[in-house]
């Protein structure tokens, strides 16, 4: 018959011109972005351990550092971090595997600039950071229980590392804790265990921060545990429906 595929044309327009508006306006109406969505990358600079691992795990070299040693505790601080967004490909490993979880993505997607080189993001040291507290005891004040300035460095390390896990395990625990049991669904039982339990979660970040094997063995120790548990329970439950 003639005329069959205009009319199919007009109703494919018909439905479409009835159909609701998909086209943003933008940048007058701006577009709305999925929770996950990665934008612009940055940086919380307190909270930087300058352990290098982003730069490691950054497979187009879009990050780099500058360290130095800090007199007074002998320990790496962080002077400038750079991100340069001209070469991300928006990966997320570098925030996957950092320790101190002070890189995220934002939002903000407008990474354009007149000159390239502006698109770089360069994060300076607080000045605030390298203050010292009037508290801080001084170094040689002949102190006879002073400890060793080897069993301080090592316990000061080690404490670092302990509040930087449990800060991220605290923000995100199913993240953490995936490294340490296998699948999802174990992860996010071992994360109800440690927020319901503080001590639990402080006993595997101290293990954590000690010996990676013997974490995941009490990981795992704990989601079995747990496991055991909730089927003892659903099948006490299922006993009480039948009688």
């Amino acid at each position: 018959m003639y005329g069959t595929g205009l009319l199919k044309g007009m109703a494919i327009t018909l439905k479409y011109f009835l159909s609701r508006k998909i086209t943003v306006q933008y940048p007058e109406q701006m577009p709305e972005l999925q929770e996950r969505f990665r934008g612009r990358l940055y940086l919380e600079f307190e909270k930087c351990i300058v352990c290098g691992m982003c730069t490691k795990a950054c497979p187009n070299g879009v990050l780099s550092l500058e360290d130095a040693r800090d007199e007074n505790t002998k320990k790496k601080k962080l002077i400038s971090y750079t991100i340069d967004h001209q070469y991300c490909m928006f990966c997320n490993l570098c925030v996957e595997n950092c320790p101190g979880n002070c890189l995220h993505f934002n939002h903000d997607f407008e990474l354009t600039q007149f000159n390239r080189p502006d698109i770089k993001d360069v994060y300076h040291r607080p000045p605030e950071m390298d203050q010292v507290s009037p508290q801080a005891s001084t170094p040689g004040s002949g102190d006879a229980n002073e400890p060793e300035p080897g069993i301080t460095e090592a316990a000061l390390k080690k404490q670092k590392k302990m509040d930087a896990l449990m800060t991220a395990l605290d923000k995100n625990p199913v993240k953490v804790l995936s490294r340490y049991v296998d699948g999802e669904e174990d992860a996010q039982i071992l994360a109800d265990i440690v927020q319901a339990d503080r001590g639990k979660a402080e006993k595997l970040v101290e293990l954590m921060a000690d010996d990676q094997d013997k974490a995941r063995k009490v990981a795992v120790a704990f989601v079995n545990k747990e496991k055991k548990q909730r089927q003892s329970q659903t099948e006490g439950g299922e006993k009480r429906e039948h009688e």
